[in-house]
């Protein structure tokens, strides 16, 4: 009786060029943000301005419920850590685990290395706080700690992770701009940041990882990068009306618009360069 030793297969060239690709592109999309928001006086404009009518759109809001607005990036961590246990639990591998670690370390490094070291914001005389902000740190923390669940997760459920994932990350995003730590184009950067980190952490995953069937879930991913893509267009009225019309009514829409977008196609992405991690090898 001979028995066939199963090995786990390397991935191909296109597969892990993709994750490559894609995180050169989120790298690139978050410079790019950078060089618009900070060094253009249309961009330091848009960001101040979405900025104030954030933090003016509710002037009834309690210190109390803005120091609960300030605790969500804590919340979605702790939720997140609690997740990651559990699948390091059920599949017994750490490597789930020391790579989220390594995606949350160097994603919360590079943001705070662009923010206190390498940017320096041009003072315009545009917007009244001459400090750098960008990009969010209270941001990163939260969609990395989202990001390290998204890759651990199963590939059945992973769909559904990268859902509830972007629901978290729009929400920490937002509610930064709500209390003023944030301007728009600093959330939207770290989104990016993060989601580069987390394509790369992917393929050491996809290298170390069990093979996995294909499961169905390929349509809702296609959704989230429907729903990310049609946020970001939704956002362009706002975005226009913030130029056209005097006093600019609508910026902090376009904001809030461009970060809900984001953050489904960054979880759409991350999802699809998993799915699945590698091919079941013929016996």
């Amino acid at each position: 009786m001979t028995t066939t030793a199963h090995h786990r297969p390397a991935p191909s060239v296109l597969q892990a060029l993709a994750h490559v690709l894609g995180a050169a592109l989120l790298f690139g999309g978050a410079v790019a943000v950078g060089v618009v928001a900070l060094t253009t006086p249309t961009g330091q404009w848009l960001d101040e301005l979405a900025l104030r009518q954030a933090t003016g759109a509710f002037p009834g809001l309690s210190d109390r419920a803005r120091e609960l607005l300030d605790l969500l990036p804590w919340v979605v961590g702790v939720v997140s850590a609690v997740c990651l246990a559990v699948l390091v639990a059920r599949s017994r591998r750490l490597a789930p685990a020391l790579t989220g670690a390594a995606v949350v370390v160097l994603s919360n490094l590079t943001v705070q290395l662009l923010k206190r070291v390498l940017v320096e914001k041009p003072d315009l005389g545009i917007q009244e706080a001459a400090g750098n902000s960008f990009p969010s740190g209270h941001t990163a923390a939260a969609a990395a700690a989202v990001a390290v669940v998204l890759l651990a997760a199963p590939a059945r459920s992973r769909p559904f992770v990268a859902l509830l994932g972007a629901a978290a990350t729009t929400a920490t995003g937002v509610a930064t701009l709500l209390n003023g730590w944030h301007r728009p184009s600093d959330v939207v950067a770290s989104l990016l940041v993060v989601a580069g980190w987390a394509a790369l952490g992917g393929l050491v995953l996809r290298v170390t990882g069990p093979v996995e069937r294909p499961v169905p879930g390929r349509g809702l991913v296609a959704l989230l990068a429907v729903l990310g893509a049609g946020a970001l267009a939704a956002g362009l009225l706002p975005l226009w009306a913030a130029l056209r019309v005097p006093g600019g009514g609508w910026a902090a829409m376009a904001g809030c618009a461009a970060i809900l977008g984001v953050s489904l196609l960054a979880a759409a992405a991350l999802a699809a360069l998993q799915a699945p991690r590698s091919r079941r090898p013929r016996p």
